[in-house]
């Protein structure tokens, strides 16, 4: 696939195929993960109660080559405070399934119009036991690089990179991260333009990184 980075139209084909073949799954999420996990199924065993969310990861051809974006949360007194994230949130109870929620916080968070028809597939869900959600993760495609119009109470700012930095090995570490007052967690992580990418967002591109390779 990486050989394709290049070749818009290829590589967009190529990565819509490869969603139409058994995903990497928890094995590839996990690589990122920061403490042991048990299965997605046997956490939604012990939470029946567990709520739904939906988030969209963004690919689109940029300086020659294929490029993604993160969403950086704004500072507040929260559980993401600050975190690198993917546009999404909850599902609405007028949502008519996870991929039109990904859509609608897409369009609503950072303000692009995403259609149906530039899903390439979907990802692995994953159980996010601190909030109790689980995430439902939609790759798609636009056709250049989007004009961003961030929601100031949601997005502090939009970063893009070229999705090719997944691979490189300067770009994963170990950080010792600040979760809370005094709480600190030993995680790995992308490092996105000096920042740190870490946490259940992390485990999503982990799994991509996979379906790459």
């Amino acid at each position: 696939m990486l050989e394709l980075l290049h070749q818009p139209e290829d590589f967009f084909s190529a990565l819509k195929n490869k969603f139409a073949q058994p995903l990497p799954g928890e094995g590839a999420q996990n690589r990122m993960s920061s403490r042991a996990r048990v299965s997605t199924a046997d956490y939604l065993k012990q939470k029946p109660d567990h709520r739904t969310s939906a988030v969209f990861l963004p690919l689109f051809p940029h300086e020659g080559t294929i490029y993604s974006a993160l969403i950086r949360r704004p500072s507040y007194d929260g559980l993401h405070s600050g975190q690198l994230a993917l546009p999404g949130g909850k599902t609405d109870e007028g949502d008519a399934s996870a991929e039109h929620t990904a859509l609608r916080e897409t369009k609503e968070e950072v303000g692009i119009e995403v259609n149906e028809k530039n899903i390439l597939g979907k990802l692995s869900p994953l159980y996010i036991p601190v909030s109790n959600f689980l995430v439902h993760p939609f790759v798609g495609k636009l056709d250049a690089k989007p004009n961003w119009i961030p929601d100031k109470h949601e997005v502090d700012e939009v970063i893009e990179f070229p999705i090719s930095l997944l691979f490189d090995p300067a770009a994963k570490d170990r950080r010792r991260i600040l979760i809370g007052q005094n709480m600190f967690i030993d995680a790995p992580c992308y490092i996105i333009h000096g920042q740190v990418l870490w946490g259940a967002t992390a485990m999503i591109f982990s799994e991509l990184e996979a379906i790459l390779s």
